[in-house]
């Protein structure tokens, strides 16, 4: 564990006490993550992560529950990309994301 000493210009000093002062901010959510959702490279919304218990599997729990059952859901990065093979369940899952994502 590191221990830093900070200082201002009216000679009150503080400490902050970390184990990696580098990542120390690296597993605190942000206030709200967000990834960008795509379906077969198209891009649907902006998913926004409003608390602590949400996560990016809500994306494909809500596609199993509108009956997808075929889902292939890769994270790059801050993207969700949802893949098909079939045109009209690509097309399907657009529409029900689009509204998945304005009612959030």
């Amino acid at each position: 564990m590191d221990i830093f000493n900070y200082g201002n210009k009216f000679g009150i000093n503080f400490r902050m006490l970390s184990d990696d002062p580098i990542d120390a901010d690296a597993n605190t959510k942000l206030s709200h993550d967000s990834y960008d959702v795509f379906v077969n490279n198209d891009y649907v919304g902006k998913h926004m992560l409003v608390s602590q218990n949400e996560d990016i599997s809500n994306v494909s729990d809500f596609l199993h529950q509108q009956g997808f059952h075929n889902v292939n859901l890769e994270v790059r990065g801050d993207h969700i990309v949802v893949a098909s093979d079939s045109p009209e369940d690509a097309n399907k899952m657009h529409r029900a994301l689009e509204v998945f994502l304005q009612n959030r």
